[in-house]
């Protein structure tokens, strides 16, 4: 399991918990009470996007290419991302 800790926008800190590499990042942050902004399930993609360190090594992604999201280095959206296993701790920052 990966330690991931969970910052506002604000740099403030919400919480730190560990996360599988099983299920994307949302279904996890929600299931552990953490509410990260989003309508994915709406139709209203990108809207749980968020800042993440170490997102090129410690990430997979379920869905390649989404041509009309594209993503600077450090944004993931959280609903389609998943973290690989690490010993390392893993900083994410809400947008909001």
């Amino acid at each position: 399991m990966t330690q991931i800790r969970i910052e506002n926008a604000a740099w403030e800190f919400i919480k730190q918990l560990e996360v599988s590499s099983e299920k994307p990042l949302l279904t996890q942050l929600e299931a552990e009470g953490v509410e990260i902004p989003n309508a994915c399930r709406i139709g209203m993609c990108a809207a749980c996007l968020c800042n993440i360190e170490g997102w090129d090594t410690h990430l997979n992604k379920s869905l390649k290419w989404e041509p009309a999201f594209p993503l600077w280095e450090g944004e993931i959206m959280t609903c389609i991302w998943w973290v690989t296993d690490t010993d390392e701790l893993i900083t994410l920052k809400t947008m909001t």
